[in-house]
């Protein structure tokens, strides 16, 4: 059997955050020192395409209050930020192996009369989370070429 847990942590655009887990049910489970609730979400398709687009995430929510309350918090869902982190679990329910976590930016919402749906897309374009922090300068690259998504310092 397949255990999979899902951490959802949303800071949302006035700065509140929220942290939610989608496998201890109607418990809380504690991730990195932070206490995460239970609510029933699903994340689905973390698309790549190879000319490097963003990544879009769609997370489903029930239509109940709490999840509306987390899209009328973000604006929209505009600019929201989500870190998502996916653990397998053994039949004690620890982690296994390293969990992957990566980064989103809400780029809105949907509604139904049963499902409630954030959309977001990758925080860091054509790279994963695992991207060196480092900054690019001539000295490092050479002549890079100027646009609205690259800036040197």
């Amino acid at each position: 059997m397949i255990r999979i847990v899902n951490y959802l942590r949303l800071t949302t655009a006035n700065n509140i955050v929220h942290r939610y887990q989608n496998y201890f049910i109607g418990q809380s489970s504690t991730y990195l020192g932070e206490s995460y609730a239970f609510a029933p979400f699903q994340a689905e398709g973390s698309l790549a395409a190879l000319n490097g687009d963003n990544q879009q995430l769609v997370v489903l929510f029930p239509n109940i209050e709490f999840a509306l309350r987390l899209v009328e918090e973000g604006e929209g869902n505009r600019l929201s930020e989500l870190r998502l982190t996916t653990a397998f679990l053994n039949a004690s329910d620890q982690i296994t192996t390293p969990p992957l976590t990566d980064f989103y930016v809400g780029i809105g919402a949907g509604f139904s009369e049963t499902t409630l749906e954030l959309r977001f897309r990758s925080a860091i374009d054509s790279v994963g989370s695992q991207f060196p922090g480092r900054t690019f300068t001539r000295d490092l690259v050479g002549p890079l070429p100027l646009n609205s998504e690259l800036m040197l310092r």
